[in-house]
């Protein structure tokens, strides 16, 4: 191949490159105006509305006064305790349920006759509402870590159990028998067919997992803790306090958003690895 060849096709290259890094520029671009624009709205509205006395401040407050309320929480030592109570719950109980879920559906993908067992006893259990399992584990476990833990791997567990199965399910038949006719043994098939393939199915399944971790921790504490923002919710609406409500709130979806980060983050980390 002559150098004038490998200079154009090496120019050519990095102008593709430099025309999807553009793209991805402009997306991002899109993307943020959008969500900036949104938020103004949003926020903007409410504010116009609790001034203007359209919507009864008692009730549903203004911007300026749950910001005023977040920071004044930020600031107490009691407050991180709650969110450390809350953070934990949640983190151990998508950990523990993501992993058991995960294992379920794997072992359910290789023995139908497994899965056909176990189906009507896992459909009882997830079709029980977890504002009734909470008081039963508080009963058994207390108010301590480990019924919040136990609500939120609950939840956890069945949203992995369904997503595994259906992509390892899902697999193109020809693939699988590819597989079997170069002799590669189950070890294997799984780790390099079936596993990158559920991948992807799997991580949205943990993102999604993240949010009701999140929610059935809270959950929990709302029914008895000692500790934990669901708790401390509870006693500010009891109160009254609207806007340090609010800010718990928004708190919340703020820890459902970093551990959604989190896992989208280590998405792109395994599959940099697996390139």
């Amino acid at each position: 191949m002559s150098p004038s060849i490998v200079a154009d096709y090496s120019a050519m290259e990095h102008a593709v490159f430099a025309e999807r890094r553009k793209r991805r520029s402009r997306v991002r671009l899109r993307v943020w105006t959008i969500r900036i624009a949104v938020a103004v709205v949003i926020v903007g509205g409410w504010y116009f509305a609790a001034r203007q006395g359209l919507v009864n401040p008692l009730f549903v407050s203004s911007p300026d006064e749950v910001a005023k309320g977040l920071v004044t929480q930020l600031g107490e030592g009691a407050f991180w305790t709650d969110v450390s109570a809350t953070f934990s719950g949640a983190l151990v109980g998508l950990a523990a349920g993501g992993l058991l879920g995960i294992v379920t559906g794997v072992v359910f993908s290789r023995s139908e006759v497994l899965e056909r067992a176990a189906t009507p006893f896992l459909t009882l259990a997830n079709s029980l509402p977890r504002p009734a399992l909470a008081p039963i584990f508080i009963l058994w476990f207390g108010l301590g870590f480990a019924p919040k833990a136990l609500v939120a791997g609950s939840v956890v567990y069945f949203v992995l159990l369904t997503s595994t199965l259906a992509a390892l399910r899902g697999i193109d038949h020809d693939v699988l028998q590819l597989t079997r006719s170069l002799s590669m043994s189950p070890v294997q098939r799984f780790l390099k067919i079936e596993l990158p393939s559920a991948l992807p199915s799997i991580v949205g399944a943990l993102r999604l997992g993240a949010v009701y971790a999140v929610l059935g921790a809270v959950l929990s504490e709302m029914v008895g803790a000692y500790y934990g923002l669901g708790q401390r919710l509870v006693v500010l609406t009891g109160n009254f306090k609207v806007a340090e409500s609010f800010a718990v709130l928004l708190f919340m979806g703020v820890m459902s958003m970093v551990l959604d980060y989190a896992i989208k983050g280590l998405e792109h980390l395994v599959a940099s690895r697996s390139r």
